[in-house]
């Protein structure tokens, strides 16, 4: 997926600006003047200033779209996987049955390689590099954690940070975004890597490029899971990419949020390009200067009057998505409530007093309650069911039990997770409509701040 940045967008817009000067001047023999010519390169660069400008920030927010959603998943081990449903979780790279591939050039142990060659040629006085060889390759691996292992399927990737196209396996419908976070084993190297001290005194004429997954690798992935020949398999699919990731979820989704300002400075990019583009074309049409004074103050304020739109939907899109989570955490403690009855009929037939059953039902029965002030919370926990396990350790004994105990905690973990995205997702959308201009369009609309949850008691 793209890295969209303020920082990028400026040097892409910059370089298409400066690779579009040599196909001005070559048509140099159109214009009359030196003059004329410059006229219109500052024209063409207007635009493309200004479309650039649109274009990244809406290419941002595609990805931000698809980040937030894999930002909103829980982090589950690989038994939770279920079928049908997206999937993120931490793991380590283990090769299915044991195979593995040797990387071609570095003969490096992986279940992933992509190798490229590539040979200078040179035409006239310069040359470039093409390439010759392009390989990617690989086989059936899993994630494994302390609970299970996740089968893994690389069909239809699409990046592997190697800045080559990946000649891989590909299935129909072959939606974008799947990467892999490979380590570079060879960049642009010389060809052959082995080499006699003479052949170093003349540069060679071909480069090898080898990227690698190793087994053993400790990732953060995240996908779609299917089940295929009986088995769950963790793969792309429309709506969710797949990601591997030598990063940590938490440091992989950061990485993303570092061009949301372009979201608003697009629209600064467009009135500047406007600008430059009406001061350059008006050097042929030659307007009257009120006429020109005119056209430069409304078309400046119409585009920078639609930043309220955009703040706007800023607005709307962080509340909804606040909203989108608070139902997940609904959905999260009506699946405990539907639990408990069935851990406690299976107690039932260990404890001797009445009295331990009720309080166990009672201290189970919680609810969101609403604050002005986020509270540090301690991890949910039903403290007399705790002492249950304790003084009857047979229960331990029941498989039943057990299942059900793990479903529980896996379940209060997804809650902890669930409120705390939620409290984090508030605090952003009130620090949002607390600044300005952002408070001035959430004042007109009467946008009030959210309140943060914690979970409590009935």
């Amino acid at each position: 997926m793209k890295r969209i940045s303020l920082f990028s967008t400026i040097v892409s817009i910059g370089l298409i600006c400066f690779f579009v000067l040599p196909l001005i001047l070559f048509h140099a023999t159109m214009f009359e003047t030196g003059a004329a010519l410059i006229g219109f390169y500052v024209y063409v660069c207007g635009i493309i200033t200004a479309v650039g400008g649109i274009y990244f920030a809406s290419e941002f927010l595609k990805v931000e779209k698809i980040i937030f959603d894999i930002e909103s998943l829980p982090l589950l081990e690989t038994d939770e996987a279920v079928e049908g449903v997206p999937f993120a979780g931490e793991g380590i790279i283990e090769p299915e049955n044991g195979k593995i591939l040797k990387s071609p050039y570095t003969n490096t142990p992986c279940v992933y390689f992509h190798s490229i060659k590539e040979k200078y040629e040179r035409q006239g006085q310069s040359g470039c590099w093409k390439i010759v060889e392009n390989i990617a390759s690989f086989v059936p691996f899993y994630i494994k954690d302390k609970r299970g292992k996740l089968k893994v399927d690389l069909a239809n990737l699409d990046n592997d940070f190697s800045g080559y196209i990946i000649s891989i396996k590909r299935n129909i419908p072959d939606p974008k975004n799947s990467e892999i976070d490979c380590d570079a084993v060879l960049k642009h190297a010389p060809y052959p890597l082995s080499r006699d001290v003479f052949s170093f005194l003349t540069p060679s004429s071909y480069r090898v490029s080898e990227f690698v997954l190793r087994p053993g690798t400790k990732v953060f992935v995240c996908g779609m899971v299917s089940r295929r020949n009986g088995n769950l398999v963790l793969h792309e699919d429309e709506k969710w990419p797949l990601i591997i990731s030598k990063k940590s979820r938490d440091q992989y989704v950061r990485e993303f949020y570092r061009g949301e300002n372009l979201i608003y400075l697009s629209h600064f990019f467009a009135a500047a390009g406007f600008t430059i583009s009406l001061l350059a074309i008006n050097y042929a049409i030659k307007l009257k200067p009120i006429h020109l004074l005119i056209l430069l103050l409304f078309g400046n304020l119409f585009i920078l009057g639609s930043i309220g739109f955009t703040i706007y939907n800023r607005i709307v899109a962080l509340r909804n998505r606040a909203l989108n989570a608070l139902s997940n955490i609904h959905g999260e403690l009506k699946r405990r409530a539907d639990l408990i009855p069935a851990i406690v009929e299976i107690i039932k037939g260990y404890v001797k007093h009445e009295s331990e059953i009720q309080k166990i039902i009672a201290e189970s029965r919680e609810k969101i309650i609403f604050s002005s002030e986020l509270k540090r919370e301690k991890e949910p926990i039903i403290s007399s069911l705790v002492a249950v396990i304790e003084n009857y350790p047979e229960l331990k004994a029941s498989e039943n039990f057990q299942s059900l105990m793990k479903t529980l905690v896996d379940t209060e973990e997804r809650i902890a997770y669930s409120r705390e995205f939620y409290n984090r997702t508030v605090r952003k959308y009130n620090t949002l409509i607390q600044q300005i201009p952002f408070s001035l369009v959430a004042k007109i609309l009467r946008f009030k701040e959210m309140e943060f949850i914690r979970i409590a008691k009935e």
